[in-house]
């Protein structure tokens, strides 16, 4: 899972400095991601017309994975993995992070000094979805979205 989260927040780096306007923008846009989140499932958005064309619930142990974000922009994840018949704790991460409202961009930056960025597709007070990657998922000829949606707690 772990693997799977760094890749789904791998997307682009962000480097970009600040102002006093900027924090205050920035505290203002990060408010709808303060707080404990889950993966709830992965879609594939249709590109022509913003249809969902499949969905899958997340599953097992992965439904046990924390992500917390702060309002002083620290996060810290928790990883679960099964382990024969049950889940348990396979890690975590901490570090800070910083989202820009006009790139849509959420930037990472790991206790280890890893940066990693992920593009916001949508967010609000109760969900934000993220995008893994694109393809041309239903060969149209049209760039799909595939995206995770996490749902807070």
């Amino acid at each position: 899972m772990k693997k799977n989260f760094l890749l789904a927040f791998a997307t682009l780096l962000l480097f970009s400095s600040c102002g006093s306007d900027d924090n205050e923008n920035n505290q203002n846009a990060i408010k709808p991601i303060v707080g404990n989140w889950k993966m709830s499932k992965t879609m594939m958005i249709s590109g022509s017309n913003n249809a969902i064309l499949q969905s899958s619930p997340v599953t097992g142990c992965e439904t046990l994975n924390t992500f917390e974000f702060g309002q002083d922009q620290g996060f810290s994840i928790k990883y679960y993995t099964k382990n024969n018949i049950e889940c348990i704790a396979d890690g975590s991460d901490t570090g800070t992070y910083r989202y820009s409202e006009n790139s849509k961009m959420l930037t990472f930056t790991y206790s280890d000094s890893m940066v990693r960025s992920v593009v916001v597709y949508s967010l609000n007070n109760t969900e934000i979805m993220t995008v893994d990657h694109i393809e041309d998922y239903n060969n149209d000829g049209v760039n799909d979205t595939s995206v995770i949606l996490f749902k807070k707690q």
